[in-house]
């Protein structure tokens, strides 16, 4: 269930170069002029400046008038952002962002869903109950579009439960690794185990057992990452 590169002029010379610098093709200390951008990219000179000022945004060029547009070393890069760790998975890079995403989620999620039993709502549990058993259902069924949709609105919902927002801030990378495992699934399919434990995990919230809510989320983790 791979997902379409950008259609737009832009989104796809973003996807060019930023693939470009996170694969390597383009290695840090690499200066690029807009002509060789638009070399490269295929595309119009207003495109490439626009995908540049992104990049930039993002941490992977830095641009200094006269002088082009400097790759950054991957300590500079904002780790955060949906499209980096995509283009990260899609990279040679791939088995130390996976690790590296993994480590970030065991940080991270079990207190998640430990504050998500203690702070959640009725309302909250209500719509966790019932996206536990639309995930159980997919399952089911086996059918991974509904499956990841289910799977992304959980983990979506069990931070907004947990009402921090710094926590918050790491869903993204979150989503993009739940992503990336249903486009990884196995001939097998969806494990019906995997779906379970979210039931489980859905129950312990609304049970407001955060003990139990965040051992958990760190087998889910661990089965998952």
């Amino acid at each position: 269930m791979s997902r379409a590169p950008g259609t737009s002029a832009f989104e796809r010379t973003l996807d060019r170069i930023g693939t470009d610098i996170v694969d390597g093709g383009l290695p840090a200390g690499t200066v690029c002029t807009v002509d060789e951008l638009v070399d490269r990219s295929g595309h119009s000179r207003s495109v490439v400046r626009e995908a540049t000022r992104v990049l930039s945004g993002m941490g992977l060029l830095a641009s200094k008038a006269h002088v082009g547009h400097t790759v950054q070393p991957s300590s500079s890069w904002d780790w955060l952002q949906p499209r980096v760790l995509r283009w990260a998975l899609a990279s040679g890079r791939r088995e130390s962002t996976l690790l590296a995403i993994r480590e970030l989620r065991t940080a991270t999620e079990p207190e998640s869903a430990r504050l998500a039993a203690e702070r959640r709502s009725d309302d909250d549990a209500r719509e966790l109950r019932v996206t536990s058993e639309a995930l159980r259902a997919a399952a089911v069924r086996q059918d991974p579009i509904a499956f990841l949709e289910a799977d992304l609105l959980l983990h979506r919902l069990i931070r907004r439960a947990a009402a921090n927002p710094i926590l918050d801030r790491v869903g993204d990378a979150v989503d993009e690794a739940l992503r990336d495992r249903v486009d990884q699934l196995p001939g097998d399919g969806i494990d019906h185990h995997d779906a379970a434990l979210h039931t489980d995990l859905a129950s312990a919230i609304e049970a407001q057992d955060g003990e139990r809510a965040a051992a958990t989320m760190r087998v889910i983790i661990l089965r998952t990452a």
